[in-house]
């Protein structure tokens, strides 16, 4: 299931990104993504297929291959309720 993220990354620019979610739980989820996210850094996410519009901030980051597993803490009183 995607997801769709946006940050601003370490030099100020404006980062957009689709992301894959492998799990997710009523304070955040975790998701696969082709680039990798800076701790503590805050994105703005969007996720229409389950009603899931926010923010987050990030959590880890961790490589995987060609890809990176990011986890993201719900913020700002976002929950997820299936």
């Amino acid at each position: 299931m995607p997801v769709q993220l946006s940050w601003t990354d370490r030099s100020g620019d404006q980062k957009f990104a689709y992301a894959k979610i492998l799990d997710l739980s009523e304070s955040g989820m975790r998701v696969e993504a082709r680039e990798q996210l800076a701790k503590q850094a805050y994105v703005a996410l969007r996720a229409d297929q389950i009603g899931l519009q926010g923010s987050a901030s990030v959590r880890s980051c961790t490589k995987q291959g060609t890809k990176y597993v990011v986890g993201l803490e719900f913020s700002g009183g976002l929950k997820w309720k299936p």
